[in-house]
């Protein structure tokens, strides 16, 4: 049985404005990402760059999958 480690995150509701909304769609796309992931690393970089850098997110316990049987 494998393991993963799914992310802590809360979900929370924002409005955008239709040009931003666009823009992060593209960028999703184009970085093969989630909004929410490109969201969080465009707030990431801002703080750091105004000297307030976050912690890293904390990793979750391990998250059991189950994963298909091999028939000999």
């Amino acid at each position: 049985m494998s393991t993963r480690r799914r992310r802590c995150a809360r979900s929370t509701g924002v409005s955008l404005e239709i040009a931003v909304l666009e823009y992060l769609r593209e960028l999703a796309d184009r970085s093969e990402r989630d909004r929410s992931f490109c969201i969080n690393q465009i707030v990431r970089e801002h703080a750091e760059r105004h000297g307030h850098p976050l912690t890293p997110p904390p990793l979750p316990p391990e998250v059991p999958t189950s994963r298909p049987v091999e028939e000999s």
